[in-house]
């Protein structure tokens, strides 16, 4: 799926984000040897990854979103949604929930939740390793190769759970699914948030944020062999500036408003990647201003809500899912990694909310006749 007018974006882009080549955190991760680039479907695949018992009995698939800190809630989502007796058969995530996604498919989530758990805002801010030149502020290395400790890496295609990440082309805003090679390649690909990391370098291709074009990949999901899908909307439509001055409580906002087709959505999704622009030229100027006013990371973490929010919305009603799960996560911050604690438990009571729902989509995944 190509944003609108590709090419003259292209060099847009490339003048806002001087594209890193120091972005290795090990060969293998890096490289992402054999990552599947471009929207193209493959069915054969899909087809490969059914199981002989797929006529009889439907198979479970998690969409999880982008989101940041907030994506932390995932891990809870996921225990409580196995001690329902729900464990999918295929996981996609973007951003965050691939990583989540990535130690869900490789039976290593608890080891990624007792890391999480003791999180201090001293060890996220050890794992920041700052860089002066390329597309980011970070080189986002360091933070790989400490999730790598934890979950380990292995090809995609040997995981016991169907997976898969995306990604978005800086250049012609083509939305990029991963689904083979190294899955740690897969996660720091869709992880690249624009303007805190460093762009990742993949078949000639810059690769950012999956979040930018599908923050929750419900199309991902199916398209490897998801019967009935159920996606984590990490997104919200209220700021922490909104909050902070009240102006939430003010003006006309509607969290139901979507878009009628998907060039809509794609042009809408151009026009976001321009203002992101803009928003890291001024960066800078942010932080130096007056206390009343947003600073630094207010002003990422805006945009970066802002964004998820607007698109998420176009792309589940393009592509809707089973059951679409939002926990209630909006005063957690971009940079708030060290309530990861805080984040799970919301996850797993959440689903103890919506139990209801999630008992109907149980009722569904019992065998066929």
């Amino acid at each position: 799926m190509a944003v609108q007018d590709a090419n003259g974006d292209c060099e847009f882009l490339r003048t806002h984000f001087r594209c890193s080549t120091d972005t290795s955190v090990t060969a293998d991760i890096m490289r992402g040897r054999g990552m599947y680039a471009g929207f193209r479907t493959r069915r054969a695949g899909a087809e490969r990854a059914r199981s002989s018992d797929v006529m009889s009995r439907p198979r479970l698939g998690l969409a999880l979103g982008s989101g940041s800190a907030r994506g932390w809630a995932h891990i809870g989502i996921l225990h409580a949604l196995a001690e329902r007796g729900l464990k999918p058969e295929v996981v996609t995530g973007a951003s965050v929930g691939a990583l989540v996604g990535a130690a869900c498919a490789t039976d290593r989530l608890v080891e990624l939740e007792q890391w999480v758990r003791t999180l201090t805002q001293r060890d996220v801010w050890r794992l920041v390793d700052t860089t002066f030149r390329g597309g980011g502020v970070m080189t986002g290395n360091r933070l790989m190769e400490a999730i790598a400790e934890r979950i380990g890496d292995a090809p995609i295609e040997s995981l016991p759970v169907a997976f898969g990440a995306v990604a978005t082309d800086l250049c012609t805003g083509e939305e990029i699914w991963l689904r083979d090679g190294s899955f740690m390649a897969a996660v720091r690909a869709s992880s690249g948030l624009p303007g805190l990391f460093a762009p990742s370098r993949h078949q000639q291709r810059w690769l950012i944020d999956g979040g930018v074009v599908n923050p929750v990949p419900v199309s991902l999901c199916r398209e490897l062999g998801a019967d009935v899908v159920i996606a984590v909307d990490l997104s919200r439509s209220v700021t922490r500036l909104a909050m902070r001055t009240g102006q939430h409580l003010h003006g006309e906002h509607s969290s139901e408003s979507g878009y009628e087709n998907g060039a809509t959505a794609r042009a809408e999704g151009t026009a976001i990647l321009r203002k992101w622009a803009g928003l890291v030229d001024g960066l800078v100027e942010s932080y130096r201003s007056r206390h009343s006013e947003p600073g630094l990371f207010e002003v990422v973490s805006g945009a970066v809500n802002i964004m998820q929010d607007r698109i998420t919305r176009s792309r589940l009603a393009i592509d809707p899912a089973d059951l679409v799960l939002r926990p209630r996560l909006d005063d957690f911050q971009l940079m708030d990694f060290h309530r990861g604690r805080e984040a799970i438990d919301i996850g797993r009571a959440y689903v103890e909310e919506v139990a209801d729902k999630i008992d109907t989509i149980a009722a569904r995944l019992m065998p066929r006749d």
